[in-house]
């Protein structure tokens, strides 16, 4: 006998600024951050970058952001030019979907933790005083470029 299937409603996702695929700088925080407030300083960030935030699936399933900020082999395949991987392990269901990026930065408390394997730079601290003092060091020099010189010099650098 034939399988009869029926849609009972399409959901189409509401997506605010840059969609996660499209952006060149995307700020991705884990399980580390500890809640949704801690995602405040990473969409800071990513606004700055002109750029998306994503996460790891435990931020995701915890419901600390949206289930479409997901990265990994559940979530979105990304490719920037610049992946900043905040407090993330670097399991390897989450590093399928962000391999593909040119320049991975992690930040993370743990020297032993795998995102270190991927990651072109790395930072070993707290993120909650390393990326306060790494936003601001990016706001003063991007403070005074316009967005064309800025879009230029990214595309030479990545």
């Amino acid at each position: 006998s034939a399988i009869r299937t029926e849609v009972l409603e399409k959901v189409t996702e509401e997506v605010e600024g840059i969609k996660l695929e499209d952006a060149a700088a995307i700020v991705s925080g884990g399980r580390g951050i500890g809640g949704a407030d801690g995602f405040k300083q990473l969409e800071e960030l990513a606004k700055i970058l002109n750029g998306a935030v994503g996460a790891s699936r435990p931020p995701c399933d915890n419901d600390w952001v949206p289930d479409g900020w997901q990265v990994g082999l559940t979530g979105k395949i990304v490719t920037p030019d610049l992946y900043i991987a905040v407090a993330l392990s670097g399991s390897s269901q989450h590093m399928s979907g962000c391999s593909g990026s040119k320049n991975i930065v992690a930040i993370n408390k743990d020297p032993e933790a795998n995102i270190f394997k991927e990651a072109r730079f790395g930072v070993v601290g707290d993120w909650k005083k390393v990326l306060p003092a790494f936003t601001e060091k990016v706001k003063e020099l991007l403070a005074g470029y316009s967005q064309v010189f800025l879009a230029c010099l990214s595309a030479i650098i990545f």
